[in-house]
């Protein structure tokens, strides 16, 4: 079983109706892309506060499942916020190069800052609703929204890869902070380049056993997918 099925199964408000759980997800989801940005950051405080009580997982571990994440984001902000200029006023900190001047843009900072609260907010909010949600409570709220087959086949496929690929950074990390693979920059780079290769090498053995499983189960290119006793009775 994966970490995060362990914590959908166990946690306080299990026995809520998917309905009820993906409605509130919806919610969270409308206040994280609207404009108010105060509104952004109490959505983030409250939701990752909710999912911690909820849950009952640890904030270390909590915190955790965002180092995948942030990378991907703070990548994202800085190609949009650094930029090159003919005007240093133009820019935070100009640095002259190339006959231009290369920095921080003030037109642009608001906004990467804002896509940053953005998609924290989503994140958080999805967090909270993969957390509390068993994946066969997700795939009956699916159903029951008359979703076609297609859709919910590659629902079903990209969770399982992705907290898949998540527990699998988990263990490789921790296998590498034991043997001081981060005791400094150096090594730290070293360690993250075998890190990416890694998961890289792990995907590709999942799927080939994903694979193999489907063929012993003579898979013939369709998921039956139905809702649960529980649903239906």
């Amino acid at each position: 079983m994966l970490v995060i099925d362990k914590y959908a199964y166990t946690n306080r408000i299990v026995n809520w109706s998917p309905k009820i759980k993906g409605l509130v997800w919806l919610m969270c989801m409308v206040i994280a892309f609207q404009p108010i940005v105060w509104l952004k950051a109490i959505l983030i405080v409250a939701v990752a506060a909710d999912t911690i009580f909820v849950t009952k997982v640890s904030l270390h571990r909590y915190l955790k499942w965002f180092y995948v994440i942030l990378p991907f984001l703070l990548l994202s902000i800085i190609g949009i916020v650094f930029t090159m200029s003919a005007s240093k006023a133009q820019l935070y900190f100009p640095i002259h190069l190339f006959g231009n001047y290369f920095g921080v843009s003030q037109a642009m900072l608001p906004k990467g800052l804002l896509l940053g609260v953005q998609v924290l907010a989503a994140v958080v909010s999805t967090y909270w609703f993969a957390l509390t949600t068993p994946f066969r409570q997700i795939l009956d709220l699916l159903v029951s929204l008359h979703l076609s087959n297609l859709i919910i086949e590659e629902t079903m496929l990209m969770y399982r890869f992705i907290f898949i690929f998540i527990d699998s950074f988990e263990e490789i990390h921790r296998a590498q902070k034991l043997r001081f693979g981060y005791r400094n920059i150096w090594t730290s780079l070293h360690s993250l380049s075998i890190l990416v290769k890694m998961l890289f090498e792990q995907i590709m053995v999942n799927y080939e056993a994903m694979t193999h499983a489907l063929d012993a189960k003579l898979y013939d290119g369709e998921f039956k997918v139905g809702k649960s006793r529980s649903q239906n009775d």
